[in-house]
């Protein structure tokens, strides 16, 4: 959950985005981005600290979505080996549980996925999947449909135009498995 009355944001978004979601007039989102020595194209993409940052300093609170910033340090820790700074709440709570259970999951995603191995995935594309699946395994109170569409909605922001049909397909069959709804 997110603090109270705090907006949520994606961990990526662009400066014209991040104004429209706090409600700010782009002009004073790109003087926040300046006073920060940061670049202030409306289409430069921001990550989720200098977006909290730029949103703080116009005094609104914002929050980054729990699966946006798991899917963002499940990234780091698969290209880079490390997570970077700690996550707590929800967040922390998935990323541990991926890479707790990560060959299980992966196994699991393997034995729906025809033709592709999990190491055949796009980076990205595996890690909203194995997000989506320790979510299905792990919390059985979040409706299937909600977790399928947040994994939709994962790879329409961060993967390419293929994704979310692929990731809606491993993950509705994994879900047909593990649910019996």
């Amino acid at each position: 959950m997110s603090a109270a009355g705090a907006t949520v944001i994606p961990a990526r978004l662009t400066t014209r985005e991040l104004a429209g979601r706090i409600h700010r007039g782009i002009e004073e989102v790109q003087a926040a981005l300046r006073a920060c020595d940061e670049q202030d194209a409306p289409e430069e993409v921001l990550g989720a600290e200098l977006a909290i940052n730029v949103a703080n300093m116009l005094g609104v609170s914002v929050t980054v979505e729990s699966r946006d910033l798991a899917l963002e340090r499940l990234y780091e820790y698969e290209t880079r080996g490390e997570i970077g700074a700690d996550v707590g709440g929800r967040a922390g709570a998935i990323i541990d549980g991926v890479i707790t259970n990560l060959d299980e999951l992966d196994e699991l995603i393997e034995s729906v996925s025809e033709n592709w191995t999990v190491g055949r995935m796009p980076v990205i594309d595996r890690n909203i999947i194995r997000i989506g699946l320790y979510e299905l395994r792990s919390d059985p109170l979040t409706p299937t449909a909600v977790i399928v569409s947040e994994a939709v909605r994962l790879a329409h922001t961060y993967s390419t135009g293929k994704s979310p049909s692929f990731v809606n397909g491993v993950l509705a069959t994994l879900a047909k498995t593990m649910r019996q709804s």
